[in-house]
């Protein structure tokens, strides 16, 4: 029976030597003798003790039951290219801003214009509806990135506004505008006239909000808005006499045309003028602080917008914004320490001394004698120089290279000013001779065809019409069009319409001398071993 037993066993398939040992220890004590029920001996066929397949696989130590396999075990089994694409993930939450909004916070985040956008990328790759706060963030935080007391140039913010990322953003912005919160209009509309950039889809939702909300934003708020506003070129239309429409009209996504928004700078001038009355009587309601800065920037802006003669409250607002300003400053200390404000004073003292408008007396009686002589001192050697723009405009670029192929002479980035100033306040893109200033526009237009220059453009050109230069603005959106050849022509048809002077002498002391002699090779001369001393 053993034999017959271990050949089963072979047959079975229990090929190792221990297998056949346990199997024939079985057989053995299932053949084992024992007494019978009736005390008898003999031999049955009885089964002592069988080995079941649990006892086995607990001795060996492999599991008996199926257990749940992990995430990284699945992982580990996916091929590679599967990753990118893995179905095993843990539940996302239920909104992502929360996550992106911190990200945009971070220390490393908020400095680096690229890491904002790459924030805003992440966020628009998770989510299919992209959260308007974080949009809202993102679009503020480059505003403040290339604020006026940034190091960052006129070509950097070109850049940017060409980056593919950028436009998604605006974008994005401009689907969204039906759920931005009507908070958000001051800050993006701040961030548009940082970055001189105009979403001409976007802004009229903003202008709308801003429009319904004049009463309720506190004074400082209005003031920013006002300097906001002038800054884009919104505070009063093109006039028809100057090439415009004479109004703020946008073009929208659906062909038509918006209302127009000329009003609203008007509008809240008046509304500061109401506040700047009170606050002269201790009547301003409780909560509306407002420093000098925001005083003085309220009066550039009015400024800019050329909007002198409004009058609101009492009388002229400009003079009130003035006089609110200066009663701010208590010492030359605390004057040369405003930083921006000094710079919005003085250049509002020397517009209404240019444009002569009729608050003219009543806006230089508002600022103090000392208060003049301090900023006229400090003005070349410590305003100007840390508010003019740093580094170069792309188009300004373009434009001189084609200055320079049609041997035109100009000066760049040249001050003009009256024959009999002192000092000059203003800075020409160009100054071609005989008293020709050209300007570059690098602004979106409010449609096709249609440019508007920033606040600053239309400033400037009125004040340098009012010292007697020929003013001519190139727009971008023209500009950008032509070919080489087509700027070269319409250049030179500038200097032929404006009484362009060139100046032979000053090209002979310009030309450049050649410094070697002209050679064939093999018989260059010997370089000199020895130079003479100085």
């Amino acid at each position: 029976p053993l034999a017959v037993a271990a050949m089963a066993c072979f047959r079975v398939g229990a090929a190792s030597p221990r297998g056949v040992a346990h199997a024939l220890r079985d057989v053995q004590a299932a053949l084992a003798p024992r007494s019978g029920p009736d005390g008898c001996g003999g031999v049955g066929v009885a089964l002592t003790r069988r080995r079941t397949g649990l006892d086995i696989a607990t001795r060996r130590g492999f599991p008996t039951s199926p257990e749940l396999i992990s995430l990284d075990a699945i992982r580990v089994r996916q091929p590679k290219e599967l990753l990118r694409t893995d179905v095993h993930r843990s539940i996302p939450p239920e909104s992502l801003a929360p996550e992106d909004l911190a990200a945009l916070a971070s220390n490393e985040v908020v400095v680096d214009p690229a890491k904002v956008l790459g924030v805003y990328r992440q966020h628009i790759d998770m989510d299919d509806l992209p959260d308007p706060a974080v949009l809202v963030r993102t679009f503020v935080q480059l505003g403040f990135l290339f604020d006026p007391n940034s190091f960052f140039s006129s070509a950097d913010r070109q850049i940017l506004r060409t980056h593919r990322d950028f436009k998604s953003l605006a974008y994005d912005l401009t689907k969204a505008k039906e759920r931005l919160p009507a908070a958000a209009a001051p800050v993006l509309l701040y961030a548009m006239s940082c970055l001189e950039y105009r979403c001409a889809p976007l802004l009229p939702k903003l202008l709308d909000a801003v429009e319904e909300n004049v009463d309720s934003y506190r004074s400082d708020v209005l003031a920013l808005l006002l300097h906001s506003i002038s800054s884009l070129g919104l505070g009063r239309g093109l006039p028809a006499e100057a090439g415009g429409e004479g109004g703020v009209v946008f073009d929208l996504e659906d062909g038509s045309r918006s209302r127009d928004y000329g009003h609203l700078a008007h509008a809240i001038t008046c509304e500061l003028g109401r506040r700047a009355s009170a606050a002269a009587t201790g009547e301003l309601r409780e909560g509306d602080s407002v420093t000098f800065q925001d005083w003085s920037r309220a009066a550039f802006a009015v400024a800019m917008a050329d909007l002198y003669d409004i009058n609101a409250g009492d009388g002229e607002v400009l003079p009130m914004f003035v006089a609110q300003a200066c009663s701010k400053v208590q010492s030359r200390e605390d004057l040369s320490n405003s930083g921006w404000a000094q710079f919005f004073l003085y250049q509002t003292l020397y517009s209404v001394d240019v444009e002569k408008p009729a608050c003219e007396e009543a806006v230089k009686r508002a600022m103090p004698m000392w208060i003049q002589e301090h900023l006229h001192q400090r003005w070349l050697n410590e305003i100007i120089l840390l508010a003019q723009p740093q580094g170069a405009d792309q188009m300004q670029r373009d434009v001189d290279a084609s200055l320079r192929r049609t041997r035109t002479q100009a000066l760049l980035n040249c001050s003009v000013g009256r024959d009999w100033d002192e000092q000059h306040c203003w800075f020409a893109n160009f100054l071609l001779n005989p008293k020709i200033a050209l300007e570059c526009d690098s602004l979106k237009p409010l449609g096709p065809g249609r440019p508007l220059p920033s606040g600053w453009q239309q400033m400037k050109s009125r004040m340098m019409r009012s010292m007697g230069y020929n003013v001519v603005t190139l727009h971008s959106c023209f500009w950008d069009g032509l070919t080489e050849d087509q700027k070269d022509e319409q250049l030179l048809r500038m200097r032929t319409l404006l009484g362009y002077v060139h100046d032979h002498a000053l090209e002979k002391r310009q030309a450049k001398i050649r410094q070697r002699p002209h050679t064939h090779r093999g018989i260059e001369s010997k370089r000199k071993e020895w130079e003479p001393l100085p």
